[in-house]
């Protein structure tokens, strides 16, 4: 017998393995799991502009983090 069940997320289907699991069903199989598209960088784009951007306005890791906590909250 054969069942198809399409997760629209890596995070649904995590679930849904751990459920078969706790279920012990032991003969499932994962197939046509979508592979990352890798692009490779554009190596004319000159970066040189980018040195000293914060020369003016510091930062530290500790304010970066601390922002970036208020937005996911």
């Amino acid at each position: 017998m054969k069942i198809t069940i399409e997760p629209t997320s890596t995070a649904e289907l995590e679930r849904l393995i751990m459920m078969l699991q706790s279920m012990e069903v032991t003969n499932f199989e994962v197939t046509n799991i979508p592979k990352p598209s890798i692009t490779k960088g554009d190596k004319s784009i000159d970066p040189t502009a980018l040195f000293g951007i914060w020369k003016d306005a510091p930062r530290q890791l500790e304010d970066i983090r601390a922002r970036a906590w208020q937005h996911n909250t």
